[in-house]
């Protein structure tokens, strides 16, 4: 954003902000021309999202370079620079973290052949006699983890395996999620509790 002093007769002009950028052998990457006309007085909001995407798509090895253009102004509109934070021209940048890649939890099916898996299994508690008491829910998917975990297919886990024969690998938990319950408290009060790790999400040999 970009704030402008502009007088009457420059009230319909049309801005101009270039992205580009500059390489080692001053090679000029035009990426985006992006043009506002505003006849409102103050700051003047340039939408440059298309030209950051392509920039960081590039790599951003070049630095990303921001010309204001206003041509044909003649000197009836003022930038003004300096004057403090609050006339200061800014850039605002939102930028999201990547997903953090995670191997997929293997459910136990006809495929997986006896390898460690997630099995699923449901708890009623109506059936356990505790629906007098339970508000919601009826039942939650507590699963559990079965199978073989097979051998270590490096020389090094095979010597850090050796040095603990007493802790053979097994098939268990390696992530939970926490359940959400409703239930009559002391006085017929209605509780709702977050319970952690009662539903099994992934299982693995640690």
């Amino acid at each position: 954003m970009v704030r402008a002093e502009t007088s009457p007769r420059a009230r319909r002009l049309r801005y101009t902000l270039w992205a580009f950028t500059v390489d080692g052998n001053a090679t000029v990457g035009s990426l985006a021309g992006s043009t506002r006309r505003d006849p409102a007085r103050g700051w003047q909001r340039i939408d440059v999202t298309a030209a950051a995407r392509r920039w960081a798509g590039a790599g951003a090895r070049a630095p990303l370079r921001l010309l204001l253009d206003c041509s044909g102004c003649l000197g009836r509109v003022r930038l003004r620079l300096g004057g403090g934070q609050a006339a200061r021209p800014l850039l605002r940048l939102r930028l999201a973290p990547p997903a953090a890649r995670r191997r997929r939890a293997l459910n136990c099916d006809g495929t997986t052949r006896g390898r460690c898996c997630r099995e699923t299994f449901y708890v009623s508690f109506r059936d356990l006699g505790w629906d007098d008491w339970i508000v919601a829910p009826e039942g939650y998917y507590a699963n559990y983890c079965r199978g073989a975990c097979g051998p270590f297919l490096n020389y090094h886990s095979q010597v850090v395996e050796a040095a603990r024969l007493e802790r053979a690998a097994c098939c268990a938990p390696v992530r939970f999620s926490a359940l959400s319950l409703i239930y009559f408290g002391a006085d017929s009060n209605i509780i709702k509790r977050d319970l952690p790790e009662m539903v099994v999400e992934e299982c693995d040999c640690p």
